[in-house]
């Protein structure tokens, strides 16, 4: 299986700028470019304390995940990728697409939320750094709001 570098997307602006970065750095690398897009695992309690805490998705959430990836690679004129649909949590689900694909990078967009809301709101780019097998880069708000080279 030939490298890739792998862009977790989620239909915001932060994740179409990651997009367009990754889509720049498969064509001037030469590595497939894999999107991929997790539906969010809901966490729930099942039952009292000694109850375990539940993981789920519908059908539908699953389905609508699918549809927003291949509308996504469509409208972003994405034409040579790859793109892999997962359920679970975004941080994991994407690191281990990225040791399944044999990824030379995984490449995310960041709110820019800042520490305090992301305290409470959880990033799924500190997250992924922390579990990632491969290097992360992490696209900020505005990165690529004026045209520049990329570093090869």
């Amino acid at each position: 299986m030939a490298r890739s570098i792998v862009v977790g997307i989620d239909g915001s602006n932060e994740a179409q700028a990651a997009l367009r970065v990754a889509l720049r750095l498969s064509e001037q690398l030469g590595l497939r470019l894999v999107v991929a897009y997790v539906t969010q695992a809901a966490v729930f309690a099942t039952g009292g304390r000694s109850q375990p805490i539940g993981i789920a998705a519908t059908q539908e959430e699953i389905r609508a995940g699918e549809v927003l990836l291949a509308q996504i690679v469509v409208d972003q004129n994405v034409g040579d990728s790859e793109q892999r649909s997962r359920y679970g949590f975004p941080a994991e689900r994407l690191a281990d697409l990225a040791d399944e694909e044999d990824a030379e990078l995984i490449v995310v967009g960041s709110r820019g939320r800042g520490a305090f809301k992301a305290a409470f709101l959880g990033s799924v780019s500190r997250n992924l750094i922390g579990v990632a097998r491969c290097p992360v880069l992490v696209v900020p708000p505005g990165a690529i709001d004026e045209p520049r080279a990329l570093p090869v």
